[in-house]
C-alpha cells in the first residue's frame, strides 16, 4: 500500500484542526510526519482563505506540508509563498452583495489585505469562536465594493442558498456546515486545486489518498484514488468516499494510515 500513493491531501477544520480542543492532536503530527518520511508528499486542502491560516502557522511551519491549498483551491502556497491565485467574478461579487443587503444577511468578504464582515450575527460568532479566530471588522459594504475577493462567505443556514442560484453566472456555492456556505469560482472548488498540484507534480489522481468531513471536500474524495471520510464527516461526504475512518476525536487519520501501512 505505501507505494500505491505518493501524495495526501487533508482538510483541516474537523479533519485535522478539533474544534473541541482548538489543536491537532500530536498523535496526527507524528503521523503526519512518518508520512512524509516514508516518501509522501504531504499537503492541506482547506476551505479557510490565507488570511485565517495564522493560528495554524505554527502546526503548517512544524509539520512541514509540501503545499497549501486555501480558500477551496482558489490559492496555492508553496513553503508559505503565493504559487497560485484565482479569484471571484466582479459581476458576482456585486450580484452577491445586492441579495445580501437586500435580505439583510451576514457576508464575510476576504481579499489581499483585508477580511471585513457587513453584520454580525450568532453564526458568525459561533464560527469564528469554533476555529479560534478574530472576529472580522465590520464595514458597510455597497454594490460598489470593487477590491479583488478571493473568498466570500455568508454566515446564513444553507436554505439561503436558494436565492443566489439562479443569479451566479460565474461561481458555484459549496459549504462546510449547515450554518454556512462559501462562494467559490466555477473553476475554484478544492479539487481544481488538487488537480493543479498533481499536473505539477505529475502525479496521478489514483495515486493520492485524502480525507474530509466536510461538503466541500465531496469532489476532492471522489477524484482521489482513495477518499476517505471522517466518522464526524455528514452522510453525504460518507457515501462520496471510499472508507470512512473513525472520528477526529479519536485519531481517525493516524488509525487510518496505520491499518494502511502508510505508516
Amino acid at each position: 500500500m505505501k507505494d500505491k500513493f505518493k501524495i495526501a491531501f487533508f482538510d483541516v477544520d474537523g479533519t485535522l484542526f478539533n474544534h473541541r480542543t482548538k489543536e491537532i492532536s500530536k498523535v496526527t503530527i507524528d503521523a503526519l510526519k512518518q508520512l512524509k518520511a516514508n516518501g509522501i508528499k504531504i499537503c492541506v486542502a482547506t476551505g479557510r482563505p490565507g488570511e485565517m491560516l495564522d493560528q495554524l502557522q505554527d502546526y503548517i511551519d512544524d509539520i512541514d506540508f509540501h503545499y497549501v491549498i486555501a480558500s477551496n483551491g482558489q490559492a496555492i502556497f508553496q513553503k508559505n509563498q503565493l504559487v497560485y491565485k484565482n479569484f471571484l467574478h466582479p459581476e458576482d461579487v456585486k450580484t452577491i452583495i445586492k441579495i445580501v443587503l437586500e435580505r439583510d444577511f451576514a457576508l464575510s468578504l476576504v481579499g489581499d489585505g483585508f477580511n471585513i464582515i457587513n453584520k454580525r450575527n450568532d453564526l458568525i460568532d459561533e464560527s469564528f469562536e469554533d476555529v479560534g479566530y478574530p472576529k472580522p471588522i465590520i464595514e458597510e459594504v455597497s454594490t460598489s465594493f470593487n477590491k479583488p475577493v478571493d473568498h466570500l462567505v455568508c454566515y446564513e443556514k444553507i436554505d439561503k442558498m436558494k436565492y443566489f442560484k439562479a443569479h451566479l453566472k460565474h461561481s458555484v456555492m459549496t459549504f462546510w456546515s449547515d450554518d454556512v456556505f462559501d462562494f467559490v469560482p466555477d473553476n475554484g472548488v478544492k479539487v481544481n486545486g488538487i488537480k493543479k498540484v498533481l499536473k505539477h507534480l505529475k502525479i496521478k489522481p489514483e495515486e493520492a489518498i485524502a480525507f474530509g468531513d466536510g461538503q466541500n471536500d465531496i469532489t476532492m474524495l471522489e477524484y482521489v484514488g482513495f477518499g476517505v471520510a471522517m466518522g464526524n464527516a455528514g452522510q453525504y461526504v460518507k457515501e462520496a468516499s471510499d472508507y470512512v475512518c473513525e472520528s477526529i476525536d479519536d485519531d481517525g487519520v493516524y488509525l487510518t494510515l496505520k491499518s494502511m501501512e502508510l505508516i
